[in-house]
Protein backbone atom coordinates (compact mmCIF):
# COMPACT_ATOMS: atom_id res chain seq x y z
CA UNK A 1 0.00 0.00 0.00
CA UNK A 2 3.08 2.40 0.54
CA UNK A 3 3.69 2.28 -3.20
CA UNK A 4 0.38 3.30 -3.98
CA UNK A 5 -0.58 6.45 -1.84
CA UNK A 6 1.46 8.46 0.09
CA UNK A 7 2.33 7.96 3.94
CA UNK A 8 0.15 10.18 5.60
CA UNK A 9 -2.84 9.04 3.26
CA UNK A 10 -2.34 5.22 4.07
CA UNK A 11 -2.13 6.23 7.98
CA UNK A 12 -5.01 8.18 8.09
CA UNK A 13 -7.00 5.28 6.39
CA UNK A 14 -5.86 3.47 9.04
CA UNK A 15 -7.49 6.07 11.42
CA UNK A 16 -10.57 5.80 9.45
CA UNK A 17 -10.83 2.04 10.00
CA UNK A 18 -10.35 2.24 13.23
CA UNK A 19 -12.91 4.92 13.70
CA UNK A 20 -15.40 2.61 11.49
CA UNK A 21 -16.82 5.71 8.78
CA UNK A 22 -18.75 4.69 6.19
CA UNK A 23 -17.67 5.01 2.50
CA UNK A 24 -20.32 6.99 2.24
CA UNK A 25 -22.10 8.83 5.11
CA UNK A 26 -22.71 12.21 4.26
CA UNK A 27 -21.54 14.53 7.41
CA UNK A 28 -23.62 15.31 10.28
CA UNK A 29 -24.61 18.70 11.64
CA UNK A 30 -22.46 19.48 14.74
CA UNK A 31 -23.97 22.47 16.04
CA UNK A 32 -24.31 26.48 15.70
CA UNK A 33 -21.27 28.49 14.51
CA UNK A 34 -20.06 31.50 16.71
CA UNK A 35 -19.67 34.69 15.27
CA UNK A 36 -17.51 36.13 17.78
CA UNK A 37 -15.21 33.07 18.15
CA UNK A 38 -11.67 34.10 18.35
CA UNK A 39 -10.74 32.01 15.24
CA UNK A 40 -13.71 33.21 13.44
CA UNK A 41 -12.71 36.82 13.73
CA UNK A 42 -9.26 36.12 13.13
CA UNK A 43 -10.00 34.52 9.89
CA UNK A 44 -13.23 36.61 8.48
CA UNK A 45 -11.24 39.28 6.51
CA UNK A 46 -8.97 36.79 4.96
CA UNK A 47 -11.31 34.45 3.93
CA UNK A 48 -13.25 37.45 2.30
CA UNK A 49 -9.83 38.93 0.76
CA UNK A 50 -9.33 35.31 -0.68
CA UNK A 51 -12.87 35.10 -1.79
CA UNK A 52 -12.27 38.27 -4.21
CA UNK A 53 -9.47 36.43 -5.46
CA UNK A 54 -11.13 33.17 -6.25
CA UNK A 55 -13.94 34.69 -7.63
CA UNK A 56 -15.41 32.71 -11.11
CA UNK A 57 -12.98 29.53 -9.92
CA UNK A 58 -13.91 26.46 -9.21
CA UNK A 59 -12.11 26.61 -5.92
CA UNK A 60 -13.66 26.01 -2.59
CA UNK A 61 -12.32 27.82 0.92
CA UNK A 62 -13.18 26.21 3.96
CA UNK A 63 -12.62 26.69 7.46
CA UNK A 64 -13.21 24.32 10.62
CA UNK A 65 -12.58 24.76 14.03
CA UNK A 66 -10.38 22.47 16.21
CA UNK A 67 -13.59 19.64 16.30
CA UNK A 68 -13.36 19.33 12.45
CA UNK A 69 -16.63 21.63 12.49
CA UNK A 70 -16.78 23.81 9.29
CA UNK A 71 -17.12 27.47 10.75
CA UNK A 72 -16.83 29.28 7.32
CA UNK A 73 -17.72 28.23 3.55
CA UNK A 74 -16.43 30.59 0.51
CA UNK A 75 -17.45 30.16 -2.90
CA UNK A 76 -15.44 30.76 -6.23
CA UNK A 77 -17.79 30.08 -9.04
CA UNK A 78 -21.58 29.41 -7.19
CA UNK A 79 -22.50 26.65 -9.42
CA UNK A 80 -20.36 24.99 -6.48
CA UNK A 81 -22.98 25.43 -4.24
CA UNK A 82 -24.67 22.32 -5.22
CA UNK A 83 -22.52 19.64 -5.76
CA UNK A 84 -20.94 20.69 -1.68
CA UNK A 85 -24.21 20.86 -0.05
CA UNK A 86 -24.93 17.16 -1.07
CA UNK A 87 -21.96 16.37 0.98
CA UNK A 88 -23.20 19.08 3.56
CA UNK A 89 -19.90 20.80 3.24
CA UNK A 90 -21.38 23.52 4.77
CA UNK A 91 -21.30 25.49 8.14
CA UNK A 92 -22.04 23.69 10.99
CA UNK A 93 -21.62 20.18 9.98
CA UNK A 94 -18.85 17.63 10.80
CA UNK A 95 -15.36 17.31 8.62
CA UNK A 96 -13.11 15.20 11.59
CA UNK A 97 -11.91 12.19 10.26
CA UNK A 98 -13.57 10.48 12.54
CA UNK A 99 -17.08 11.66 10.65
CA UNK A 100 -15.98 11.50 7.02
CA UNK A 101 -12.56 9.49 7.40
CA UNK A 102 -9.21 10.95 5.16
CA UNK A 103 -10.03 14.90 3.76
CA UNK A 104 -8.20 17.95 3.98
CA UNK A 105 -9.83 19.56 6.97
CA UNK A 106 -10.04 16.45 9.29
CA UNK A 107 -7.03 15.46 8.48
CA UNK A 108 -4.49 18.18 8.56
CA UNK A 109 -6.35 18.62 12.35
CA UNK A 110 -4.67 14.63 12.75
CA UNK A 111 -1.35 15.12 11.11
CA UNK A 112 -1.15 18.48 12.31
CA UNK A 113 0.55 19.49 9.39
CA UNK A 114 -0.06 20.53 5.79
CA UNK A 115 -2.07 18.36 3.64
CA UNK A 116 -3.45 17.39 -0.03
CA UNK A 117 -5.82 14.91 -0.67
CA UNK A 118 -7.00 14.44 -4.52
CA UNK A 119 -9.57 12.20 -5.52
CA UNK A 120 -9.60 8.56 -4.86
CA UNK A 121 -7.06 9.16 -1.72
CA UNK A 122 -10.58 10.81 -0.06
CA UNK A 123 -11.64 7.87 2.00
CA UNK A 124 -15.02 8.65 1.20
CA UNK A 125 -16.09 7.63 -1.73
CA UNK A 126 -18.53 10.93 -2.07
CA UNK A 127 -15.42 13.34 -1.98
CA UNK A 128 -13.40 11.37 -4.40
CA UNK A 129 -14.22 14.15 -7.51
CA UNK A 130 -12.41 16.71 -5.22
CA UNK A 131 -8.82 17.45 -4.39
CA UNK A 132 -8.15 19.55 -1.13
CA UNK A 133 -4.95 21.37 0.26
CA UNK A 134 -5.58 21.71 3.82
CA UNK A 135 -3.09 23.34 6.97
CA UNK A 136 -3.67 23.46 10.62
CA UNK A 137 -4.61 26.85 11.93
CA UNK A 138 -2.19 27.47 15.00
CA UNK A 139 -2.98 29.92 17.82
CA UNK A 140 -0.07 31.62 19.73
CA UNK A 141 0.50 29.59 22.59
CA UNK A 142 1.31 26.66 19.90
CA UNK A 143 -2.25 25.06 20.11
CA UNK A 144 -4.22 23.83 16.76
CA UNK A 145 -7.30 25.75 16.47
CA UNK A 146 -8.64 24.72 13.29
CA UNK A 147 -7.76 23.93 9.95
CA UNK A 148 -8.27 25.74 6.73
CA UNK A 149 -8.93 23.84 3.06
CA UNK A 150 -8.50 24.93 -0.59
CA UNK A 151 -10.55 22.65 -2.63
CA UNK A 152 -11.98 21.72 -6.03
CA UNK A 153 -13.03 19.37 -8.57
CA UNK A 154 -9.78 17.09 -9.36
CA UNK A 155 -9.46 17.93 -12.85
CA UNK A 156 -8.22 21.57 -11.97
CA UNK A 157 -5.79 20.07 -9.54
CA UNK A 158 -2.95 22.14 -9.22
CA UNK A 159 0.46 21.70 -7.63
CA UNK A 160 0.20 25.67 -6.34
CA UNK A 161 -3.08 24.30 -4.21
CA UNK A 162 -0.92 23.30 -1.22
CA UNK A 163 1.40 25.98 -1.28
CA UNK A 164 -1.78 29.17 -1.69
CA UNK A 165 -3.32 27.06 1.28
CA UNK A 166 -0.13 27.53 3.68
CA UNK A 167 -0.28 31.33 2.75
CA UNK A 168 -3.99 31.47 3.50
CA UNK A 169 -3.44 29.55 7.16
CA UNK A 170 -0.85 32.25 7.79
CA UNK A 171 -2.07 34.82 7.13
CA UNK A 172 -5.09 33.76 9.73
CA UNK A 173 -2.62 33.23 12.14
CA UNK A 174 -0.98 36.57 11.97
CA UNK A 175 -4.52 38.04 12.77
CA UNK A 176 -5.45 36.00 15.62
CA UNK A 177 -2.02 36.97 16.81
CA UNK A 178 -2.47 40.67 16.40
CA UNK A 179 -5.91 40.03 18.01
CA UNK A 180 -4.59 38.32 20.86
CA UNK A 181 -4.25 40.20 24.42
CA UNK A 182 -1.92 39.07 26.90
CA UNK A 183 -4.38 36.93 29.01
CA UNK A 184 -4.95 35.16 26.07
CA UNK A 185 -1.27 34.35 25.40
CA UNK A 186 -1.29 33.91 29.78
CA UNK A 187 -4.31 31.38 29.22
CA UNK A 188 -2.49 29.70 26.54
CA UNK A 189 0.42 29.25 28.26
CA UNK A 190 -1.41 27.37 31.31
CA UNK A 191 -3.29 25.18 28.73
CA UNK A 192 -0.26 23.60 27.40
CA UNK A 193 0.36 22.01 30.53
CA UNK A 194 -2.57 20.12 30.06
CA UNK A 195 -3.15 19.69 26.65
CA UNK A 196 -1.76 16.10 26.43
CA UNK A 197 -4.25 14.85 29.69
CA UNK A 198 -5.65 11.60 28.77
CA UNK A 199 -8.59 13.12 30.81
CA UNK A 200 -10.95 15.38 29.07
CA UNK A 201 -9.84 18.95 30.46
CA UNK A 202 -10.38 22.61 29.42
CA UNK A 203 -8.80 25.29 30.55
CA UNK A 204 -10.73 28.71 31.44
CA UNK A 205 -10.62 32.80 32.12
CA UNK A 206 -12.85 35.22 32.13
CA UNK A 207 -12.93 35.53 28.49
CA UNK A 208 -12.03 32.30 26.75
CA UNK A 209 -12.22 28.35 27.25
CA UNK A 210 -9.01 25.98 25.78
CA UNK A 211 -10.36 22.00 25.61
CA UNK A 212 -7.85 19.29 24.70
CA UNK A 213 -8.80 16.49 22.34
CA UNK A 214 -10.89 14.29 24.62
CA UNK A 215 -12.54 17.20 26.03
CA UNK A 216 -13.81 18.63 22.73
CA UNK A 217 -17.49 16.81 22.87
CA UNK A 218 -17.62 18.25 26.32
CA UNK A 219 -17.90 21.69 25.30
CA UNK A 220 -20.19 23.89 23.18
CA UNK A 221 -21.03 27.60 23.19
CA UNK A 222 -22.36 28.15 26.09
CA UNK A 223 -19.99 25.85 28.25
CA UNK A 224 -17.36 28.82 28.66
CA UNK A 225 -19.99 30.93 29.95
CA UNK A 226 -21.71 28.08 32.67
CA UNK A 227 -18.56 27.21 34.14
CA UNK A 228 -17.33 30.60 34.65
CA UNK A 229 -20.35 30.84 36.46
CA UNK A 230 -20.09 27.96 38.53
CA UNK A 231 -15.87 28.75 39.42
CA UNK A 232 -16.18 32.40 40.04
CA UNK A 233 -19.39 31.53 42.79
CA UNK A 234 -17.24 28.58 44.56
CA UNK A 235 -15.86 29.99 47.83
CA UNK A 236 -12.46 28.79 47.18
CA UNK A 237 -11.12 29.79 50.53
CA UNK A 238 -13.86 26.89 52.37
CA UNK A 239 -12.79 24.23 49.44
CA UNK A 240 -10.03 24.60 47.26
CA UNK A 241 -11.80 22.35 44.80
CA UNK A 242 -15.22 22.38 43.06
CA UNK A 243 -17.14 19.16 42.57
CA UNK A 244 -20.06 20.14 40.44
CA UNK A 245 -22.57 17.40 38.52
CA UNK A 246 -24.06 18.93 35.29
CA UNK A 247 -27.75 17.97 34.15
CA UNK A 248 -26.42 15.72 31.36
CA UNK A 249 -24.87 13.59 34.66
CA UNK A 250 -21.39 14.34 33.28
CA UNK A 251 -19.16 15.31 36.68
CA UNK A 252 -16.50 18.39 36.89
CA UNK A 253 -13.97 18.45 39.19
CA UNK A 254 -12.26 22.31 38.69
CA UNK A 255 -9.52 23.81 40.81
CA UNK A 256 -8.08 27.28 40.33
CA UNK A 257 -4.43 27.91 38.46
CA UNK A 258 -2.31 29.47 41.22
CA UNK A 259 0.29 30.69 39.14
CA UNK A 260 -1.73 33.94 37.73
CA UNK A 261 -2.55 37.26 38.93
CA UNK A 262 -6.09 37.00 37.09
CA UNK A 263 -8.66 34.09 37.48
CA UNK A 264 -7.66 31.15 36.01
CA UNK A 265 -8.78 27.65 36.49
CA UNK A 266 -8.57 23.93 35.38
CA UNK A 267 -11.40 21.83 34.70
CA UNK A 268 -11.15 18.05 34.37
CA UNK A 269 -14.96 16.46 33.06
CA UNK A 270 -15.28 13.04 34.16
CA UNK A 271 -17.53 10.58 31.91
CA UNK A 272 -21.31 8.84 33.66
CA UNK A 273 -20.37 5.62 32.25
CA UNK A 274 -18.28 3.72 29.73
CA UNK A 275 -18.79 4.95 25.90
CA UNK A 276 -21.49 7.35 27.04
CA UNK A 277 -19.82 10.81 26.14
CA UNK A 278 -22.41 13.32 25.93
CA UNK A 279 -23.25 15.13 22.71
CA UNK A 280 -22.09 19.04 22.33
CA UNK A 281 -25.49 19.90 20.81
CA UNK A 282 -27.76 17.69 22.80
CA UNK A 283 -30.33 19.07 24.53
CA UNK A 284 -29.92 19.37 28.35
CA UNK A 285 -32.83 17.75 30.65
CA UNK A 286 -34.08 19.57 33.44
CA UNK A 287 -32.61 18.40 35.81
CA UNK A 288 -34.48 16.52 39.14
CA UNK A 289 -33.45 15.10 42.18
CA UNK A 290 -35.40 12.11 42.62
CA UNK A 291 -35.86 10.06 45.77
CA UNK A 292 -36.85 6.32 45.81
CA UNK A 293 -39.92 5.59 47.13
CA UNK A 294 -41.70 2.21 47.27
CA UNK A 295 -45.21 4.58 46.59
CA UNK A 296 -43.67 5.65 43.26
CA UNK A 297 -45.98 4.58 40.66
CA UNK A 298 -48.95 5.68 42.59
CA UNK A 299 -48.15 9.10 43.92
CA UNK A 300 -45.35 11.45 42.63
CA UNK A 301 -44.39 15.27 43.76
CA UNK A 302 -43.13 18.01 42.32
CA UNK A 303 -41.09 19.86 44.78
CA UNK A 304 -39.91 23.60 43.78
CA UNK A 305 -40.32 27.19 44.00
CA UNK A 306 -43.29 28.83 43.04
CA UNK A 307 -42.56 30.27 39.30
CA UNK A 308 -39.92 27.00 38.53
CA UNK A 309 -42.07 25.20 36.14
CA UNK A 310 -43.83 22.10 38.42
CA UNK A 311 -47.01 22.11 36.64
CA UNK A 312 -44.62 20.82 33.00
CA UNK A 313 -42.71 18.95 35.13
CA UNK A 314 -45.32 16.91 36.74
CA UNK A 315 -47.20 16.91 32.93
CA UNK A 316 -44.42 15.41 31.41
CA UNK A 317 -43.88 12.85 34.03
CA UNK A 318 -47.15 11.54 33.70
CA UNK A 319 -47.38 11.64 29.79
CA UNK A 320 -44.21 8.50 29.78
CA UNK A 321 -47.05 6.70 31.12
CA UNK A 322 -50.26 6.86 28.82
CA UNK A 323 -49.85 10.03 27.29
CA UNK A 324 -53.62 10.80 28.08
CA UNK A 325 -54.52 14.43 29.26
CA UNK A 326 -54.78 14.17 33.01
CA UNK A 327 -56.97 16.18 35.28
CA UNK A 328 -55.77 19.50 36.50
CA UNK A 329 -56.59 20.56 39.47
CA UNK A 330 -55.37 23.62 41.98
CA UNK A 331 -56.03 22.30 45.87
CA UNK A 332 -58.25 25.00 48.12
CA UNK A 333 -60.64 25.42 45.41
CA UNK A 334 -63.96 24.60 46.00
CA UNK A 335 -64.64 20.91 45.85
CA UNK A 336 -61.04 19.88 45.01
CA UNK A 337 -60.88 16.92 47.11
CA UNK A 338 -64.13 15.70 45.45
CA UNK A 339 -62.97 16.34 41.76
CA UNK A 340 -59.63 14.13 42.15
CA UNK A 341 -61.08 11.23 44.00
CA UNK A 342 -64.12 11.11 40.84
CA UNK A 343 -61.00 11.38 38.28
CA UNK A 344 -59.14 8.45 39.73
CA UNK A 345 -62.16 6.65 40.41
CA UNK A 346 -62.25 7.02 35.99
CA UNK A 347 -59.24 5.66 35.92
CA UNK A 348 -57.89 9.12 34.65
CA UNK A 349 -54.38 10.51 36.18
CA UNK A 350 -54.98 13.61 38.23
CA UNK A 351 -52.33 17.07 38.75
CA UNK A 352 -53.28 18.60 42.28
CA UNK A 353 -51.67 21.93 42.12
CA UNK A 354 -50.44 24.77 44.83
CA UNK A 355 -50.18 22.03 47.61
CA UNK A 356 -48.60 24.75 49.86
CA UNK A 357 -52.02 26.71 49.79
CA UNK A 358 -53.60 23.88 52.24
CA UNK A 359 -53.88 24.48 55.82
CA UNK A 360 -53.08 21.89 58.69
CA UNK A 361 -56.65 21.32 58.62
CA UNK A 362 -56.77 19.88 55.47
CA UNK A 363 -54.15 17.38 55.44
CA UNK A 364 -56.08 14.56 57.01
CA UNK A 365 -57.96 14.85 53.97
CA UNK A 366 -55.34 14.55 51.87
CA UNK A 367 -53.97 11.93 53.46
CA UNK A 368 -56.80 9.53 52.56
CA UNK A 369 -57.04 10.78 49.19
CA UNK A 370 -53.45 9.65 48.87
CA UNK A 371 -53.63 6.04 51.01
CA UNK A 372 -56.88 5.68 49.28
CA UNK A 373 -55.24 5.72 45.49
CA UNK A 374 -52.11 3.84 46.84
CA UNK A 375 -54.24 1.06 47.96
CA UNK A 376 -56.13 0.72 44.89
CA UNK A 377 -52.96 0.67 42.88
CA UNK A 378 -51.93 -2.15 45.82
CA UNK A 379 -54.71 -4.24 44.94
CA UNK A 380 -54.37 -3.86 41.06
CA UNK A 381 -57.28 -2.18 40.89
CA UNK A 382 -56.03 1.22 39.40
CA UNK A 383 -52.80 1.99 37.39
CA UNK A 384 -53.31 5.59 37.06
CA UNK A 385 -51.23 8.17 38.65
CA UNK A 386 -51.98 11.01 40.98
CA UNK A 387 -48.97 14.04 41.01
CA UNK A 388 -48.76 16.77 43.15
CA UNK A 389 -46.99 19.97 43.27
CA UNK A 390 -45.56 21.94 46.02
CA UNK A 391 -43.87 24.26 47.49
CA UNK A 392 -42.08 22.81 50.16
CA UNK A 393 -40.07 26.05 52.17
CA UNK A 394 -44.30 27.39 52.27
CA UNK A 395 -45.79 24.08 53.10
CA UNK A 396 -47.37 23.34 56.88
CA UNK A 397 -44.61 20.98 58.84
CA UNK A 398 -47.62 18.39 58.60
CA UNK A 399 -48.09 18.39 54.96
CA UNK A 400 -44.34 18.23 54.16
CA UNK A 401 -43.79 15.09 56.73
CA UNK A 402 -46.87 13.07 54.61
CA UNK A 403 -45.76 14.22 51.03
CA UNK A 404 -42.18 12.35 52.43
CA UNK A 405 -43.83 9.78 53.53
CA UNK A 406 -45.96 8.55 50.85
CA UNK A 407 -45.19 10.51 47.72
CA UNK A 408 -42.33 9.97 44.90
CA UNK A 409 -40.68 13.35 45.60
CA UNK A 410 -38.70 15.36 42.61
CA UNK A 411 -37.26 18.72 43.24
CA UNK A 412 -36.70 21.75 41.00
CA UNK A 413 -33.72 23.37 41.97
CA UNK A 414 -33.98 27.36 42.10
CA UNK A 415 -32.52 29.15 39.30
CA UNK A 416 -30.11 30.82 41.68
CA UNK A 417 -28.52 27.49 42.37
CA UNK A 418 -29.12 25.63 39.00
CA UNK A 419 -27.75 28.44 36.71
CA UNK A 420 -26.93 25.78 34.90
CA UNK A 421 -29.86 25.13 33.34
CA UNK A 422 -30.47 28.79 31.66
CA UNK A 423 -28.74 28.36 28.41
CA UNK A 424 -31.16 25.47 27.49
CA UNK A 425 -34.41 27.08 29.15
CA UNK A 426 -33.27 30.10 27.20
CA UNK A 427 -33.12 28.12 24.19
CA UNK A 428 -36.62 25.98 24.78
CA UNK A 429 -38.19 29.70 25.78
CA UNK A 430 -36.82 31.35 22.68
CA UNK A 431 -38.07 28.14 20.55
CA UNK A 432 -41.78 28.64 22.45
CA UNK A 433 -42.10 32.16 22.32
CA UNK A 434 -40.51 32.50 18.39
CA UNK A 435 -41.69 29.29 16.69
CA UNK A 436 -40.00 30.68 13.29
CA UNK A 437 -36.56 30.51 14.99
CA UNK A 438 -35.73 33.86 14.25
CA UNK A 439 -33.65 35.17 17.28
CA UNK A 440 -30.63 33.68 18.98
CA UNK A 441 -29.02 35.21 22.27
CA UNK A 442 -25.23 36.72 21.74
CA UNK A 443 -22.99 35.04 24.19
CA UNK A 444 -22.96 38.65 26.16
CA UNK A 445 -26.40 38.31 26.84
CA UNK A 446 -26.35 34.90 27.89
CA UNK A 447 -24.02 35.57 30.36
CA UNK A 448 -25.96 38.58 31.92
CA UNK A 449 -28.70 35.85 32.54
CA UNK A 450 -26.50 33.37 33.88
CA UNK A 451 -25.27 36.06 36.51
CA UNK A 452 -29.02 36.96 37.48
CA UNK A 453 -30.75 35.29 40.63
CA UNK A 454 -34.13 35.28 38.90
CA UNK A 455 -36.22 35.29 42.03
CA UNK A 456 -39.57 34.68 39.97
CA UNK A 457 -37.57 31.72 38.42
CA UNK A 458 -39.03 30.44 34.95
CA UNK A 459 -41.87 32.52 34.56
CA UNK A 460 -39.77 35.52 35.20
CA UNK A 461 -37.43 34.20 32.84
CA UNK A 462 -40.29 33.79 30.68
CA UNK A 463 -41.79 36.82 30.84
CA UNK A 464 -38.46 38.64 30.62
CA UNK A 465 -37.80 37.19 27.17
CA UNK A 466 -41.30 37.87 25.67
CA UNK A 467 -40.67 41.51 26.77
CA UNK A 468 -37.43 41.48 24.78
CA UNK A 469 -38.92 39.82 22.04
CA UNK A 470 -41.81 42.55 21.87
CA UNK A 471 -39.43 45.18 21.92
CA UNK A 472 -38.32 44.98 18.36
CA UNK A 473 -34.81 43.49 18.78
CA UNK A 474 -32.77 42.21 16.09
CA UNK A 475 -32.26 38.48 14.89
CA UNK A 476 -28.96 38.36 17.78
CA UNK A 477 -30.24 39.73 20.85
CA UNK A 478 -27.13 41.48 23.08
CA UNK A 479 -26.41 42.38 26.17
CA UNK A 480 -27.81 46.20 25.36
CA UNK A 481 -30.96 44.87 24.28
CA UNK A 482 -31.97 43.27 27.93
CA UNK A 483 -33.92 45.15 30.75
CA UNK A 484 -31.33 47.49 32.83
CA UNK A 485 -31.33 45.08 35.80
CA UNK A 486 -30.17 42.24 33.52
CA UNK A 487 -26.95 45.19 31.74
CA UNK A 488 -25.37 45.39 34.84
CA UNK A 489 -26.34 42.93 37.97
CA UNK A 490 -24.90 43.44 40.90
CA UNK A 491 -22.03 41.74 42.07
CA UNK A 492 -21.35 38.86 43.51
CA UNK A 493 -19.60 40.33 47.12
CA UNK A 494 -21.22 43.14 49.82
CA UNK A 495 -20.26 46.15 48.42
CA UNK A 496 -19.69 49.16 50.52
CA UNK A 497 -21.87 52.40 50.50
CA UNK A 498 -19.15 54.36 48.76
CA UNK A 499 -18.61 51.63 45.90
CA UNK A 500 -21.87 51.03 45.62
CA UNK A 501 -22.32 54.95 44.14
CA UNK A 502 -18.99 54.77 42.80
CA UNK A 503 -20.49 51.98 40.54
CA UNK A 504 -23.57 53.77 39.99
CA UNK A 505 -21.97 56.74 38.76
CA UNK A 506 -19.90 54.96 36.36
CA UNK A 507 -23.18 52.96 34.78
CA UNK A 508 -24.22 56.62 34.42
CA UNK A 509 -21.39 57.82 33.05
CA UNK A 510 -21.23 54.69 30.12
CA UNK A 511 -24.60 55.73 29.42
CA UNK A 512 -24.63 59.05 28.80
CA UNK A 513 -21.28 58.29 26.96
CA UNK A 514 -23.47 55.77 24.99
CA UNK A 515 -20.54 53.18 26.01
CA UNK A 516 -17.18 55.02 24.66
CA UNK A 517 -15.16 54.79 27.66
CA UNK A 518 -12.62 57.74 26.93
CA UNK A 519 -15.77 59.99 27.25
CA UNK A 520 -17.37 57.97 30.17
CA UNK A 521 -13.53 59.09 32.03
CA UNK A 522 -13.95 62.78 31.19
CA UNK A 523 -17.18 63.07 32.44
CA UNK A 524 -16.12 61.31 35.87
CA UNK A 525 -12.72 63.29 36.03
CA UNK A 526 -10.41 60.10 36.25
CA UNK A 527 -7.73 58.31 33.60
CA UNK A 528 -8.83 55.62 31.45
CA UNK A 529 -6.67 53.44 33.04
CA UNK A 530 -8.11 54.06 36.72
CA UNK A 531 -11.75 53.72 34.77
CA UNK A 532 -10.57 50.18 33.56
CA UNK A 533 -9.34 49.21 36.84
CA UNK A 534 -12.29 50.27 38.57
CA UNK A 535 -14.90 48.59 36.28
CA UNK A 536 -12.82 45.50 36.66
CA UNK A 537 -13.12 45.42 40.37
CA UNK A 538 -17.09 46.70 40.73
CA UNK A 539 -18.09 44.23 38.13
CA UNK A 540 -18.97 46.88 35.63
CA UNK A 541 -19.82 45.45 32.12
CA UNK A 542 -20.57 47.39 29.12
CA UNK A 543 -21.02 45.83 25.39
CA UNK A 544 -20.92 42.31 26.71
CA UNK A 545 -17.46 42.90 28.29
CA UNK A 546 -16.33 42.08 31.65
CA UNK A 547 -14.02 44.33 32.42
Amino acid sequence: MGDVVPEVIERSWRRSISHRVSTDRVADQAGEVDPEAALFRAALPVLEHWERHLADTPMTLLLSDRAGRIVARRLGERDLRSRLDQVHAAEGFDFSEETMGTNGLGTALAEGRPVLVSGSQHYNDLLSSLTCAATPVVAPGGSVVGSVSLGGPVKDTSSLMLSLTQEIGQQIEQRLRAQTRPEDLALALSFMRYKNSRRPTVVVDRHSLMANTPGLPFVNVDTHLVLWELLTGHDWRRHDTLEFTLPTGVTISGRPIGDTTEPRYVVHFFDPGPGDLPQATSEVPLPLVKVASSRRDAVVLVDGPSGSGRLGVALDLLAVGTGAEPAVIVAGMPGWLTQAGEHLARGEDVVVRRLEALGPGDVADLERLMLDHTSAVDRGESSNVLALTVASARAAASLTELLERIATRHVIRPLAESRERIPTLVRDLLLELDPEGRHSLAPSALQAMLQHHWPGELRELRLTLAGVLGGGVPPVIERKHLPAHLRNPAPRRRLTLMETAERDAIIRALEMADGNKSAAAELLGIGRTTLYRRMRQLHVEVDGETL
